[in-house]
Formats: C-alpha cells, sequence, structure tokens
C-alpha cells in the first residue's frame, strides 16, 4: 500500500508518539494477538489515529502501520532506515556481541553496515568474515544471506540470532538451525541482545 500522504509536521507527531509507544512495549517478542490489540488502541488515540483521521479510514491507518512503521520497526532499532530517528531506544551495536563472540581483535566499520537483513564484514586485521543477525524468527532470510556469501566468501561466514531477556529459543527449533547451518557450511552463534536509550530529538 503507498504511503499515506501526510503533511510533515503531522508524520512527525504521529511517528514520534507512536515510536514513544512501543518503546515501552515489548514489541519484538509481544505475540500477535497483543500486537493487533494495539494497532486497535493506536487507531482510537487522538495523538496517532485521531491526527490521521483526516487522511486516511481506519482500516487504511491500521494497514499503514502495519506496512510502514511497525514492518521497519527492526530496523530502526538498529539505527536503520528512514524511521530510525523516532526511536526512544535502540539495540547495542553489533561491535558489542561481536567481539564477545569471536574475540576483542575483530573489528566492525560502522559505515559497513548494511540493511535486509543486517550484515557487515567484520575484521581482525589478517581475515575478514560476512557476519550477518537477525531474531529468530529471521532465520530464513539470515540462512539465505549467509549461504551466498559462502560460495564466494574463503572464511566461513557467522550467522548470529539474538534474543532478549524474556525470550528462549525452542530447543527443536535451534537444533533444527543448527542442523542446517552445519549442512549449508555456514557458523551459528546466539546472543542475547540488549537496549540502550535514544533521544528522537
Amino acid at each position: 500500500m503507498p504511503d499515506i500522504s501526510l503533511p510533515k509536521d503531522v508524520r512527525d507527531s504521529v511517528l514520534t508518539e507512536l515510536y514513544r509507544q512501543i518503546g515501552e512495549l515489548p514489541w519484538m517478542t509481544m505475540p500477535g494477538r497483543h500486537k493487533t490489540r494495539c494497532y486497535s488502541e493506536w487507531i482510537e488515540d487522538p495523538s496517532i489515529g485521531g491526527e490521521l483521521a483526516d487522511y486516511q479510514t481506519a482500516e487504511g491507518m491500521r494497514v499503514w502501520l502495519k506496512d510502514g512503521p511497525l514492518k521497519e520497526y527492526a530496523r530502526a532499532i538498529e539505527g536503520a532506515g528512514p524511521y530510525a530517528r523516532y526511536t526512544t531506544r535502540r539495540l547495542t551495536p553489533p561491535n558489542e556481541f561481536l567481539r564477545t563472540l569471536l574475540g576483542q581483535e575483530w573489528h566492525v566499520d560502522s559505515t559497513n553496515i548494511g540493511e535486509k537483513p543486517m550484515h557487515c564484514m567484520i575484521s581482525n586485521g589478517h581475515t575478514e568474515r560476512y557476519v550477518c543477525w537477525g531474531g529468530q524468527r529471521t532465520y530464513r532470510d539470515l540462512l539465505w544471506a549467509a549461504i551466498n556469501q559462502a560460495v564466494r566468501l574463503r572464511a566461513v561466514p557467522l550467522i548470529v540470532v539474538y534474543t532478549f531477556e524474556s525470550e528462549q529459543v525452542q530447543k527443536p527449533q535451534q537444533k533444527q538451525q543448527e542442523s542446517l547451518a552445519e549442512h549449508c557450511g555456514v557458523e551459528l552463534a546466539y546472543v542475547e541482545r540488549h537496549w540502550e536509550a535514544h533521544d528522537p530529538h
């Protein structure tokens, strides 16, 4: 669905308030039924749906929220994409978990980070490796990205699946993911990500 045509001040106000509220929720681990309820509440919220009412129907708002700012949220909390500036918190940078996994001698150039999925080349001064990362629901995309790099790079690509404090990868799912990674000749690791505050202004 095309983006809703909004005056800049209305768009900024709606997105700032929406992301403020999302920042107070465990959005990344919330069940789908809870997210559905949030959509309804946002449409009824005067500072979100009330601002959008002159430009779109209630159903149109729901689609816009889902396919726009909420679809982009996972990238935004990585500091990537057009919605990143509205976030009130972000995930700590990849350097943090990559150095924990691989050693302090490995370095990530922050200007070298790509998207869809989140990825970068990491170097220890002698070797470069491709690394991609995402939540457990994105494993298929991560595996496909890593396989594409495996056929052209000498160093084994690394997939990093991240979780949060309240989230765990189920053992059968983890076993399947590990088997697929081994079969495809890529490395797989799991890490717990943490939050840090971000001023959207």
